[in-house]
């Protein structure tokens, strides 16, 4: 977070936490609910968030979305405001279509979660900057910027490896054909990573396999592992030790075993396995050795799944690429439908 964009924001009567909270929104959705103020100052409900909306309304920082469900959605729409938060050109202040609004609650709440152990390159100047230190070609950059929707992008604060995480936001559509055009525009950038997870966030795991088998064919290991370990490094890893007890020691092995024996067989007949086997017989190559010695070729890009346990507004008429975990009598957030989804539509 830019604490001058705080202090700047405190400046119209905002406790610290307040200001943090409102620059988070508009940073990162330009949408917030009053339960997420209430978890980001770890009030659980009372004066505080009453208080807090109260003066932000009458600022006229904030405006108020009631949805039929009986729940307010606050919309950040004061320009001001984001220009202090250095996102002057920000998108978030203008009203979004429901599923686009959702959307941005759920990036919300996944920054509120990896807040105190992750790092947010928040700005497009900022990533900008950032991936051409790593000597990144702008036109990577530019292709990964043209996706047109929020990807939060994170580092880990305690990790000494360079692990960046892109988080696809999955806000209940039943098919991965969005994930499948998020793969495209960020391919070029992922592998020109050091290291990378895609992260497929949601808010129901329905889709969680589906998006696996995707990333698999997005971004096949067999691109980027070495050609002496087609499947990758731990397999050969554990058929070398899987051979060594069978072979050299005589030890009984499991079926499973035996079926990776013979997978291994038919695969590592190279000469530089004949050497990995010597090696392992004589205790000059071991699991930690083959992995160091392949770790270079290893597959950079890796898929992780997060799950968003919250709710959020419900939706009447969600059409058919919509997923029923929101409830099969779900109301309409709003009367009308702001922004033309016909793009978003067309990619399922």
């Amino acid at each position: 977070m830019t604490y001058d964009a705080i202090d700047h924001l405190k400046g119209f009567g905002y406790a610290e936490r307040e200001a943090a909270f409102l620059y988070m929104v508009a940073v990162h959705s330009g949408y917030f609910l009053r339960r997420q103020f209430n978890q980001f100052v770890a009030r659980e409900r009372g004066a505080i968030a009453t208080h807090f909306l109260r003066h932000a309304a009458s600022l006229g920082h904030i405006e108020e979305m009631p949805c039929a469900d009986g729940r307010i959605i606050y919309h950040l729409a004061n320009k001001q405001i984001y220009a202090m938060a250095g996102n002057a050109g920000s998108q978030g202040r203008r009203i979004k279509s429901s599923r686009e609004i959702v959307r941005r609650l759920i990036a919300l709440d996944y920054v509120m979660k990896h807040l105190s152990h992750e790092h947010f390159i928040e700005s497009s100047d900022e990533r900008i900057q950032f991936f051409s230190q790593l000597k990144i070609p702008s036109t990577v950059i530019e292709g990964a910027e043209a996706f047109g929707r929020i990807v939060p992008i994170s580092l880990p604060t305690e990790s000494e490896k360079l692990i960046m995480r892109l988080a696809f936001l999955d806000e209940g559509q039943r098919s991965t054909a969005m994930f499948a055009r998020f793969l495209r525009t960020h391919e070029a950038l992922l592998r020109a990573l050091p290291r990378a997870e895609a992260v497929f966030v949601s808010v129901t795991p329905l889709l969680f396999s589906a998006a696996q088998h995707v990333f698999d064919r997005h971004m096949p290991l067999k691109n980027s592992t070495h050609s002496a370990c087609p499947l990758g490094v731990e397999h050969l890893v554990s058929w070398l030790d899987v051979r060594y007890r069978f072979r050299e020691e005589a030890c009984s092995i499991t079926p499973e075993e035996h079926r990776l024996l013979q997978e291994g067989e038919c695969i590592y007949h190279a000469p530089v396995h004949a050497g990995l086997v010597a090696s392992w017989s004589n205790g000059a190559m071991n699991a930690e050795k083959v992995r160091k010695l392949f770790g270079a070729e290893q597959h950079r890009v890796s898929f992780v799944t997060e799950l968003i346990d919250a709710s959020y507004p419900r939706f009447l008429d969600q059409g058919a690429g919509y997923a029923p975990g929101y409830g099969d009598a779900a109301k309409c957030l709003f009367n009308n439908e702001i922004e033309d989804e016909a793009l978003e539509n067309t990619c399922h």
